[in-house]
């Protein structure tokens, strides 16, 4: 049950990730927050992630995911790309558990929401930024 949840929290972990908004806060940088995780099975997991955004063109950010709940910690990588203004989607990858998935982001001010999904799970976040 644990390697189906952290396989789950890679992919949810990753999933946190954001963007300009209208009162001019960007995505690059550091945001910080929490959330839960669900595996498929039902397991469900408070987490707490730092992400790291930076920026790879003038719609493109890369993305660095480091999520803990109470028994693990989780590194994730992606890549995301603005729909508009406060709307990303994108992917993530967990390459130590061989998870993947898609990712919602959607940012108004200085707060972000981030849902995200993979064959392993679901969960969401509210992140703030640093």
């Amino acid at each position: 049950m644990k390697y189906y949840f952290v396989n789950f929290l890679a992919a949810a972990v990753l999933l946190a990730v954001s963007a300009t908004t209208a009162s001019a806060v960007k995505l690059d940088g550091v945001w910080t927050g929490g959330g839960y995780a669900q595996t498929s099975s039902g397991e469900r997991e408070r987490l707490r992630c730092r992400i790291t955004y930076s920026r790879l063109g003038s719609k493109v950010y890369s993305v660095v995911a480091i999520c803990a709940t109470t028994s693990t910690r989780i590194r994730q990588t992606g890549e995301l790309i603005m729909v508009r203004p406060g709307l990303y989607v994108g992917d993530f990858i967990n390459r130590e558990y061989d998870i993947a998935g898609r990712v919602r982001v959607t940012t108004r001010g200085s707060r972000q929401s981030v849902v995200f999904s993979s064959d392993s799970g679901r969960g969401s976040l509210n992140l703030r930024k640093r």
